[in-house]
């Protein structure tokens, strides 16, 4: 073999082990971003079920045992929650419409009408049942990923 023809065949192995680092180096950012991909979908997803399900327990426990109720509403499940303000009752009603989760905070008087209110977060299921003096709240996300909390009322 002649010094030129080594010098090319070193050439031609640098840059075949060059281009082998390149294209392993494509194929491993590829995956990392399909990996980080499915991570964030799993975290959205479980944060959309817990965000929900913190939500109503936070309403929940800030309202006396008396003044919450599960009611059905134009054949919805609706948990709602009187208050007295200035001598006058109001109603938050809690419930869930065309894939998301509401709250309407109204007069008492007034009956609520599905999709008023505000939308809280995506959920395909919500459910409430109250049991003496324990609510049982249960939720359904998206992906159908389920969550749930036992309160005690007080």
């Amino acid at each position: 073999m002649s010094d030129r023809t080594a010098r090319a065949f070193n050439t031609f192995f640098v840059l075949a082990v060059f281009g082998l680092f390149a294209v392993c180096s494509l194929f491993v950012v590829l995956f990392g971003a399909n990996v980080y991909h499915k991570i964030v979908s799993d975290l959205d997803a479980n944060n959309e079920v817990r965000t929900s399900i913190s939500y109503v327990s936070n309403k929940v426990r800030s309202a006396d045992a008396g003044d919450v109720a599960v009611r059905t509403v134009d054949g919805r499940q609706v948990l709602v929650i009187s208050r007295k303000y200035s001598g006058k009752e109001y109603s938050t009603y809690i419930y869930q419409y065309r894939g998301s989760l509401y709250e309407l905070f109204t007069d008492a008087e007034n009956q609520p009408v599905p999709g008023d209110g505000d939308k809280i977060t995506a959920l395909s299921g919500f459910s409430a049942s109250k049991n003496g003096d324990r609510l049982t709240v249960s939720v359904t996300g998206q992906d159908s990923r389920t969550a749930s909390a036992e309160l005690v009322l007080v």
